[in-house]
């Protein structure tokens, strides 16, 4: 895929043939799977359509890749959660994703950007320390591997330790009051000078 097509997210459409392999029409190209896992992380939109008929098989395709997935030990799915699944039947778990799985997202992914927002201004107030650059992919980032101790996995520990960012807002407003009382005295100076 050329660096082009990966800054410019958008719709893929991909082909399934009957001998069970996918053209990914919009790139000319063919594709596996994990291709289609790949575009997907990049932020394009997928779209498999049966070639014989027409029909928009994506559904299928996309569950295919999530086992794909789980065949290579990315344990996605959790065994208790594929129980209830078929425990509780297709009714109730349509229910579920229509209505509350995407809903308990959003949340998520308004933390995850946030974040990146927060390490962005940082790094314009030269808060993250000289040199370090943030990494190409960083908005593509899946940021649950920052370990739990918070440091940034491209900051080198020694860089970090010599350059450390206001920990709160409240440092910040006891640092804004500080310069306040500070000119007040300078302006309070100057009128007895006069």
């Amino acid at each position: 895929m050329s660096k082009e097509e990966k800054e410019t997210p958008g719709l893929v459409t991909i082909k399934k043939y009957s001998n069970r392999r996918l053209y990914d029409s919009t790139n000319k190209r063919y594709v596996t799977l994990d291709d289609i896992g790949a575009l997907i992380r990049e932020g394009n939109e997928v779209k498999v359509i049966d070639s014989q008929t027409g029909t928009d098989i994506s559904k299928v395709i996309l569950i295919q890749v999530v086992l794909e997935s789980e065949k290579n030990k990315e344990d996605i799915l959790p065994v208790s959660f594929l129980h209830m699944l078929i425990k509780y039947g297709n009714k109730v778990a349509k229910d579920f994703f229509e209505n509350y799985f995407l809903m308990m997202f959003q949340p998520y992914f308004s933390v995850q950007e946030n974040f990146k927002k927060n390490i962005r201004l940082w790094q314009e107030m030269g808060w993250i320390p000289p040199g370090v650059k943030l990494p190409p992919n960083f908005d593509l980032m899946n940021l649950t591997e920052i370990p739990a101790g918070g440091e940034l996995p491209w900051v080198k520990s020694e860089s970090a330790k010599e350059t450390t960012p206001p920990q709160t807002a409240m440092e910040v407003e006891y640092l804004k009051e500080k310069i306040k009382e500070l000119e007040k005295k300078i302006k309070s100076l100057d009128e007895e000078k006069q």
